[in-house]
């Protein structure tokens, strides 16, 4: 399908809404502005998801299209705090992401998308999610009785993508081929409570990596986010906490 006729699809309001694209790959971010025609749409883009909110809550979009592995703020991180300021609470944000792990649909969900599509993803599926996340919002201050403010609006209903059919049994031959690495935020072992280095505030646990050579040398890996400073990782083998 043309750009021209994924274009199509968006519905045209006045006056023109604001779309925020925040993804680290540039022509991603082409990719997903040329679904929106300039004459209907205001759209902005960025890399860095510490400077997505701060746009956000200064412009308020209409919606926010966010990739989950950005720098300084992760687009988990992101959603959660979106949703944790009154001026952008109501903000619909289509979730765009390459994690593919266990459970990222449902984490990205749980941290207030609206919607979540996992990459790979035809464009027209971002035009289909956008085009539904904006006439649910259009229609929410539509019906509200009192002339809702952008900043006031119902957050939409979280959808998740389809479930994907089971994976065939996989035949190992090793130990080691038959050790599945995996991202979690239920590890065996607790993540410890830390404080960051640089400003001394409490780190967020975000997720946990586990790997190793096999299940008899499983190695965990917590990752951690200081709201100032970034991101940390801590790796449970060594004891050592490490600014990513």
């Amino acid at each position: 399908m043309s750009i021209e006729s994924r274009s199509r699809q968006l519905p045209e309001l006045s006056p023109r809404p604001t779309i925020l694209i925040v993804d680290t790959d540039p022509d991603t971010r082409a990719l997903y502005r040329a679904i929106f025609p300039p004459h209907a749409y205001e759209v902005d883009e960025c890399d860095d998801g510490a400077i997505a909110l701060g746009r956000a809550i200064a412009l308020r979009p209409d919606l926010v299209i966010t990739e989950t592995h950005l720098t300084r703020i992760d687009g988990f991180s992101l959603c959660r705090m979106l949703r944790a300021d009154p001026l952008t609470r109501s903000i619909p944000i289509v979730v765009v992401t390459s994690a593919a792990g266990p459970g990222d649909a449902a984490r990205a969900v749980q941290a207030g998308a609206s919607q979540v599509l996992v990459k790979p993803c035809d464009p027209d599926a971002v035009a289909s999610a956008a085009k539904h996340a904006l006439e649910r919002s259009a229609a929410a201050a539509e019906d509200s009785i009192d002339g809702v403010t952008r900043g006031q609006r119902e957050i939409e209903r979280p959808l998740l993508p389809p479930a994907p059919a089971p994976a065939a049994p996989i035949k190992t031959r090793s130990r080691s081929r038959g050790f599945q690495r995996h991202v979690t935020t239920t590890p065996a072992a607790a993540p410890p409570a830390l404080r960051c280095p640089r400003c001394d505030e409490g780190l967020a646990y975000q997720h946990s990596h586990i790997g190793g050579v096999n299940a008899e040398s499983v190695e965990q890996w917590d990752y951690f986010e200081c709201r100032q400073c970034g991101s940390y990782q801590y790796r449970h083998r060594t004891r050592k906490l490490k600014r990513m």
